[in-house]
């Protein structure tokens, strides 16, 4: 399911054919449902050529959104869909330039659906295989970490290890327990200048010993890493690019005019070297 931003205009496209498969003309209208199953407003739909169909509507809220080309006239037909929105939605790891450029010569933009569409794949695709996502929340939230076995001494200091966090601003941390919790003014972050070389925060230091031997600590922060790291942004390039042209070897297996049906390998061993030193030792 595709997804996209909050206030972000939704990019629909619908194609009409007749019998033999060619474009045509007809009466199009498209209905979108909030996720909380009211009816959105009328949605504007402009036919830049024949057969084609485009709207560009604004969601107001995020959820599973669901909706219906409804085609009559010279065609008559009921197209479903759905497409989620968040706030913000999951980042993007290339864009649609980039996998473009990478997948070769494209005539127009009929395909740019399918490409997004794999671009988001491979992203989440890398969040999942290095079990950490490469962007940053937009607000601050709270998230409880256990003291016993996430916690540890470095050099003198007591060291508690966190969630990926992407910036220090609005970084706050408390200890107790639910309903309870007590502020903490005395912390730094590490690993040391972490966030000058594009690296997230993954520890809270206690040099004065304010961390229990028990209980939790709550870490209120924008989590995520503070900017797509190039090696991230190249590995789901490819992958994107791999996954589109997915379509073209259904079975694994893909035409050659010069060396025949070719096997398509299950990993590309450039994506998990790019992606290999990003991984969380527990997901490897």
């Amino acid at each position: 399911m595709t997804m996209y931003d909050l206030g972000d205009a939704i990019p629909l496209r619908h194609e009409v054919t007749n019998d033999d498969g060619d474009l045509t003309n007809a009466t199009v209208a498209v209905v979108l449902t909030r996720p909380n199953g009211t009816a959105f407003p009328a949605v504007s739909v402009t036919n830049p050529s024949t057969g084609v169909y485009k709207a560009n509507p604004i969601p107001d809220a995020t959820g599973a959104w669901a909706g219906v080309w409804s085609t009559t006239g010279a065609v008559t037909s009921v197209t479903p869909f759905t497409f989620t929105v968040g706030d913000p939605a999951p980042a993007l790891y290339t864009s649609l330039p980039d996998v473009q450029t990478a997948i070769g010569k494209i005539e127009d933009d009929d395909r740019d659906d399918l490409i997004l569409k794999a671009i988001a794949a491979a992203s989440r695709l890398i969040d999942r295989r290095t079990g950490r996502r490469f962007y940053a929340d937009r607000v601050a939230t709270a998230r409880t970490f256990p003291v016993c076995g996430q916690s540890m001494y470095v050099g003198g200091e007591q060291v508690l290890l966190v969630d990926d966090i992407a910036t220090a601003t609005d970084l706050a941390v408390a200890t107790g327990s639910t309903g309870s919790w007590t502020p903490v003014s005395t912390w730094e972050t590490g690993p040391d200048n972490a966030l000058a070389y594009g690296q997230p925060i993954t520890e809270i230091r206690a040099a004065a010993g304010w961390i229990p031997a028990t209980g939790r600590v709550q870490i209120t922060a924008r989590w995520g890493w503070p900017a797509i790291p190039e090696e991230i942004a190249q590995a789901a390039q490819l992958l994107a690019a791999r996954l589109y042209r997915r379509k073209d070897s259904p079975n694994g297996v893909i035409g050659s005019a010069d060396w025949g049906t070719i096997r398509v390998s299950r990993t590309d061993p450039d994506v998990e070297a790019l992606i290999q030193p990003f991984v969380i030792p527990a997901i490897a």
